[in-house]
């Protein structure tokens, strides 16, 4: 352990991604110009054959920082997001993500132009159509908006035919408009809406092309009063721009097998099956429930139902990281709302990976997101971009399988380090007293084990499936106190481990094989 004290606050910076603050019926299917304008094309697609991943992605960005009026954060936010040049190329910070995504993926080449599909309209309310070539029964929206209500140029949409009720007298009331060459348009706003305390941004996709399915449109919002670090900006816009290009539980249900086959079944018009609540399921090869019965806790074992990610290339990578050849699939987030439970990497799990739903320090964005790309059937990645994750690396079946709690205990009758987890309580985060590393060894960094009342001001305990301690080195066991202890983040199942502390330690004293 680190023996000196640092004087200073301690600070977590969190992004705790709400993923979708929208509504989950809004995907669009729009159907784009024909794609087979050869004949060799052609022959591929009458037998059923995949066609090739032959264009780099081309993303067009366009912003929109106005249409609900201008203040001081926002003028803030435009400059940080797309004046204020980060690299000495001079690119913006959403010049860095489109440029850096452009270099991973590959997909099949967008017909173009690309046009985006307009909303129909009844009783003066926007809605969509089953299928993506339908003319609209009454009117065509007067409004140019994507995901309800997000506003774009005319020029981006496509013709629109509307009946006015009378099916056999339908007229063009819309003609197309030149569309942009692009195979994603990403529309980008700033505005003050669905923005939580630690919300930086939110973003998800809006319209898929309907002969693979893949994302064509979708929206970036950034929360004016949130923004201050360009380093986090930029990972943050890419960690949502993730979300629009797949890494979504509404986009789960459209992914694509390596031959372009739907990995879940369709109906006449090309959709997934429903749930209850009028929501796409995905299909069990896809996403699939899981019955833990082994889930350790202070009392003893018992059940968990998980939900976990079983595509061939998102196992293929977590076997070989965790060192676990039985694997059958890669635990998505449990905790949090709709936009956060389904649509992230389990943090417990995969704490450092950039695309867990609190976003905090040594981010990397791994193969595990890369594959999870590449499984949707829409992209082929270069894996050399990547970067290495640290955490759970090489941690075995057991690690992955069950609790931090049955893993710690296992890992102490064994004598043998409990990282990348701890259990050493932290009394005065202003102070914080028995300091080491953190598990890639980039910071000082404290333990996260706290009593969760400070944080609980209601009274309420952790959940019994999330308490672990009986006793502990330097804490009051008492029947009181035990289930309130817990590592301070919820997403993580209240797992402790170690924090970085808001200032790094002396210039590489984590280097220098101090042990963590």
């Amino acid at each position: 352990m680190l023996s000196w004290t640092f004087w200073f606050v301690v600070t977590s910076h969190n992004h705790e991604c709400p993923h979708d603050k929208l509504t989950k019926q809004f995907l669009v299917r729009a159907h784009l110009e024909d794609s087979y304008k050869s004949t060799k094309n052609t022959i591929a697609a009458l037998v059923g054959q995949n066609e090739p991943f032959n264009q780099p992605i081309r993303i067009n960005l366009h912003y929109n920082f106005t249409f609900l009026g201008a203040t001081l954060f926002i003028l803030n936010l435009i400059i940080i997001i797309c004046v204020k040049a980060t690299t000495s190329e001079g690119l913006t910070i959403m010049g860095q993500v489109k440029e850096n995504l452009e270099l991973i993926l590959t997909v099949r080449r967008t017909p173009g132009p690309l046009r985006l599909r307009r909303y129909c309209v009844n009783n003066e309310r926007n809605f969509t159509l089953t299928g993506p070539t339908e003319p609209c029964p009454n009117r065509c929206s007067n409004e140019s908006v994507i995901c309800t209500v997000f506003p774009v140029p005319s020029e981006h949409l496509q013709r629109c035919v509307e009946c006015n009720g009378d099916s056999s007298n339908c007229v063009e009331a819309y003609s197309d408009g030149p569309g942009i060459e692009a195979d994603l348009a990403l529309y980008v706003y700033g505005i003050n809406v669905n923005c939580g305390r630690s919300t930086i941004a939110f973003a998800a996709a809006c319209q898929l092309e309907d002969q693979y399915d893949r994302p064509i449109s979708g929206i970036i919002n950034f929360c004016p009063s949130n923004i201050n670090d360009d380093e986090q900006v930029f990972q943050v816009a890419k960690h949502e721009v993730f979300h629009v290009l797949g890494f979504s539980n509404n986009l789960y249900p459209w992914y694509r097998d390596e031959n372009g086959n739907p990995r879940t079944s369709r109906d006449a018009n090309g959709n997934p099956p429903t749930d209850a609540n009028g929501r796409y399921v995905a299909a069990e090869t896809t996403v699939k429930v899981v019955n833990l019965t082994d889930w350790q806790t202070r009392f003893g074992p018992v059940n968990k139902t998980i939900i976990q990610l079983v595509t061939p290339k998102v196992v293929e990578i977590a076997r070989r990281h965790f060192n676990c050849n039985t694997l059958e699939g890669v635990q998505l987030e449990d905790q949090g709302s709709s936009g956060t439970a389904g649509s992230h990497w389990e943090k417990r799990l995969l704490n450092y990976e950039a695309m867990t739903g609190v976003i905090s320090q040594n981010l990397a964005f791994s193969n595990f997101s890369y594959a999870l790309l590449e499984d949707s059937g829409w992209y082929k990645v270069n894996y050399s971009n990547a970067s290495r994750l640290v955490w759970g690396r090489g941690d075995g079946c057991g690690y992955v399988a069950g609790s931090c709690g049955g893993y710690i205990d296992s890992k102490k009758r064994q004598n043998q380090p409990i990282a990348p987890f701890c259990d050493f309580f932290t009394d005065n985060e202003f102070n914080p007293q028995n300091l080491s590393c953190n598990i890639d060894r980039t910071a000082v960094a404290f333990c996260s084990l706290v009593d969760n009342y400070l944080y609980v001001t209601s009274f309420v305990s952790i959940p019994q499936e999330y308490q672990y301690f009986n006793s502990g080195a330097n804490f009051d066991s008492s029947p009181t106190r035990l289930p309130f202890y817990g590592g301070r983040v919820q997403a993580a199942d209240f797992c402790p481990y170690y924090l970085d502390l808001f200032r790094r330690a002396p210039r590489g004293i984590c280097r220098k094989g101090i042990p963590l």
